[in-house]
């Protein structure tokens, strides 16, 4: 719990911190107050979600630039690689039936 200037900032909300809280602000002219409501809704951990439309294939020319967005939304802490598919030996697949890959990026 932090107060800034204006403002009250609570950080990581617990099921707890569910409740009424209010602003009260007074002078020798008198007060004023206002009371917020705060919910704390409680998710079940799932994968992360890419954002709708993404990813999208591309098509490009010898020579041009080329950009892929991974836009993915998570309530824990993404790891993010970018892989590129390859074959070994002639064949995109390893005898477990795993896809070979190589780390492009972390």
């Amino acid at each position: 719990l932090r107060h800034q200037h204006w403002s009250l900032v609570m950080e990581s909300v617990v099921p707890s911190d569910r409740g009424n809280y209010t602003c009260l602000v007074e002078n020798r002219f008198g007060s004023i107050h206002y009371s917020y409501l705060l919910d704390v809704l409680e998710r079940s951990p799932h994968r992360p979600i890419l954002q709708a439309g993404l990813p999208a294939n591309t098509t490009a020319l010898v020579g041009s630039d080329v950009e892929f967005f991974c836009k993915v939304y998570s309530d824990a802490q993404p790891h993010i690689q970018w892989l590129k598919h390859i074959e070994v030996n002639g064949s995109s697949y390893g005898p477990d039936g795993v896809p070979y890959v190589q780390v492009l990026k972390v």
